[in-house]
């Protein structure tokens, strides 16, 4: 759901420019991600002009079997989204679980500028991940698209939670 806000002068001014910034930058990745935003749960429902200035350091990255995506204890603001393939989780030199394709990972790390807490390393003969950073500079202007991201990414915190919880039951 995109939010209707009123802005005044200053903030369509700021808008106007970032805009403008973004327009002549804008890369044929930035508009792959727009054409598949609605997809991607992290940044569903998120207006595109305001996504387009929350997001930066956009990658496709493809990845082979048994490449290092993260080392736990790294600090990193990259917050990945697969999109083909598989990877699997390690803490220490104990494999905890795989990811799959739309399944997003180390975004706490990067939203709370955190250690990672985990290694991640593909475990599928090729994939590809959307590798992205979030700009907090905008907060002001971009609270919405913002406050919008925080809620998907309770739902997923959330949802991975659920899963653990699963998993402990069966242990159990």
């Amino acid at each position: 759901m995109i939010h209707n806000v009123v802005y005044d002068e200053e903030d369509i001014d700021t808008f106007l420019e970032l805009t403008r910034k973004i327009d002549n930058t804008e890369s044929k990745i930035m508009k792959k991600l727009l054409s598949v935003q609605n997809r991607i749960s992290l940044i569903a429902n998120i207006d595109p002009q305001e996504l387009k200035a929350i997001i930066y350091d956009l990658k496709f990255i493809k990845y082979d079997k048994k490449d290092l995506v993260v080392d736990q204890g790294d600090i990193s603001n990259a917050i990945y989204f697969i999109l083909s393939g598989e990877f699997s989780v390690f803490v220490g030199s104990h494999k905890v679980g795989i990811l799959k394709a739309r399944d997003t990972f180390g975004e706490s790390a990067a939203i709370f500028q955190e250690k990672r807490n985990a290694t991640v390393i593909c475990s599928s003969e090729q994939a590809t991940l959307l590798s992205f950073c979030i700009d907090e500079e905008n907060m002001d202007f971009c609270a919405p698209a913002l406050a919008t991201l925080y809620k998907n990414l309770a739902h997923q915190i959330n949802h991975k939670l659920e899963g653990v919880n699963k998993t402990l039951i069966q242990i159990t």
